[in-house]
């Protein structure tokens, strides 16, 4: 299977969808972030500082595979590709 990177907005961290403002992290002056989502990034900060980027794939795959109508072994391939490409991962 083949995969295409999205061209919506995603959260640089964990590749959750950014199209509504409320799910978009705030930075240090409370001003929302254009490239992190709540469950990332509050106050200017990751929430989980320390998290590897193979740990973000295996606690993010449940949710891909429910957004996106995944099998979990899908949506693990599909963040396997997409989230070394994202902002926090390079």
């Amino acid at each position: 299977m083949s995969f295409k990177k999205p061209t919506e907005p995603l959260c640089q961290s964990c590749a959750f969808s950014l199209k509504n403002h409320k799910d978009k992290g705030t930075e240090v002056d409370g001003t929302l972030s254009n490239d992190y989502c709540g469950d990332c990034y509050e106050s200017g900060k990751f929430t989980e500082p320390e998290i590897t980027l193979k740990e973000m794939i295996e606690q993010t795959v449940p949710s891909t595979s429910k957004s996106r109508g995944m099998t979990m072994e899908e949506a693990r391939n599909y963040l396997e590709f997409l989230l070394p490409t994202l902002k926090r991962w390079r």
